[in-house]
C-alpha cells in the first residue's frame, strides 16, 4: 500500500492498584462463596501479565460458580478465560472461551470486539467488521470502537465509509489524533491532498509522534514534487524507528530520482536488509536495481 494507516486502537490503562488488590483479596478471603470478586482479582492481575495469580483466582471463581448455579454459564468468567489465553497466544483456546463467553450473552461486547482484534491477526477484515458491529450493538457507541470498524473499512478497501466511522469517533472524542492520520490517509487515497494536510495537520496537534504520520507527510510531499520535504519526513520516519522499510525504500527511490547513486545504494541495500515479507515483491525489484549498480571494482577497472 503506497499510504499507510494506524491500526486498532488498543486502551492504556493503569493496573498498578496495589491497594484495590488488597481490598479485594481481603473480601475474598471474608467470602468463600463470592466468585465475582474473584473475578474482579483475576481481571486485574491478567492486565499485569501475572498469569499465576489471575488462574488461581479463575479457577476458585469456575469451581464456587459451577457449586452455585451448576446449570447456567458466566459470560465473565469465560470471557476472563479467553483474556487469559489471548494475552499467552493461544490463540485457539482463546476463541473458544470468547465464543462461549458470546453464547452465554450474545451482547457480550468484549467478547466481541476480542474476537476482531484476533481476526485482524489474520488479515480477516469482513470477519473483523462482523465482529465490532455486534460488539457495537452489545456495548454501545464509543470512540475506540468506531475506529476500530473504521480500520476494518479501511482493510476492505471501502475508504467512504471508514472515513464516516473516524467522524463517529471524533464526533465521541477529540482525543484520538489517530483518526484524523486515518482519515488523512484516506482522503490522499481518494484524490483530495489538500483535505488530507489538513488532516495530517490535525493529527500532529493531537500530539501524534508515529512513523506512520510522518511517512504519510512524506508521501504527499513526493506526490507533490517536493522532495527536499519528502526526504526530510521520511528521515524523521527513520528517527523514530531506524527499521521502518517503506521509509527506506521511498528513500531510495527520491535518491535515484535525484541522481544520487550513492544515497540511493544505500538506502535500497538497507531495505532489503531488513523489509519484513509483505514487501517481498519489492524487495526483488530493488535487488534487480541494484545488481545494475555498478560495483566498487568496475569503477577501478574502468581508471
Amino acid at each position: 500500500m503506497k499510504y499507510v494507516i494506524l491500526a486498532l486502537s488498543v486502551l492504556l490503562m493503569n493496573f498498578n492498584e496495589p491497594g484495590k488488590i488488597a481490598r479485594l483479596e481481603s473480601q475474598a478471603s471474608a467470602n468463600p462463596n463470592n466468585w465475582q470478586v474473584r473475578l474482579k482479582l483475576a481481571e486485574i492481575f491478567l492486565n499485569q501479565a501475572n498469569f499465576s495469580n489471575a488462574q488461581k483466582y479463575l479457577m476458585e471463581a469456575q469451581d464456587i460458580y459451577h457449586v452455585s448455579s451448576p446449570d447456567s454459564c458466566s459470560a465473565d468468567l469465560s470471557y476472563l478465560w479467553g483474556l487469559n489465553y489471548d494475552y499467552q497466544d493461544n490463540i485457539p483456546k482463546a476463541i473458544d472461551y470468547y465464543n462461549n463467553a458470546i453464547a452465554c450473552d450474545s451482547l457480550c461486547g468484549k467478547a466481541w470486539r476480542k474476537l476482531g482484534y484476533l481476526h485482524e491477526v489474520f488479515s480477516n477484515a469482513e470477519q473483523m467488521l462482523y465482529c465490532f458491529r455486534k460488539a457495537l450493538a452489545g456495548d454501545g457507541p464509543s470512540a475506540g470502537l468506531h475506529y476500530d470498524i473504521g480500520v476494518a473499512y479501511d482493510m476492505l478497501d471501502s475508504l467512504p465509509q471508514a472515513i464516516a466511522s473516524y467522524q463517529k469517533a471524533l464526533a465521541l472524542t477529540d482525543t484520538l489524533p489517530e483518526a484524523y492520520l486515518n482519515m488523512g490517509v484516506d482522503l490522499a487515497m481518494l484524490g483530495h491532498p489538500d483535505s488530507a494536510n489538513y488532516y495530517f495537520a490535525l493529527a500532529a496537534k493531537g500530539g501524534l509522534e508515529t512513523p506512520e504520520l510522518y511517512y504519510n507527510i512524506g508521501v504527499m510531499m513526493a506526490d507533490s514534487g517536493k522532495t527536499d520535504e519528502a526526504i526530510e519526513n521520511f528521515m524523521k520516519v527513520l528517527a523514530l524507528d531506524p527499521r521502518y522499510s517503506p521509509a527506506k525504500l521511498r528513500l531510495g527511490d527520491l535518491y535515484e530520482s535525484l541522481g544520487d547513486s550513492g544515497m540511493a545504494k544505500v538506502y535500497y541495500e538497507d531495505f532489503v536488509q531488513t523489509a519484513t515479507l509483505l514487501y517481498s515483491d519489492d524487495v526483488t525489484k530493488v535487488k534487480d536495481k541494484l545488481s545494475k549498480y555498478p560495483h566498487p571494482a568496475d569503477s577501478l577497472s574502468s581508471q
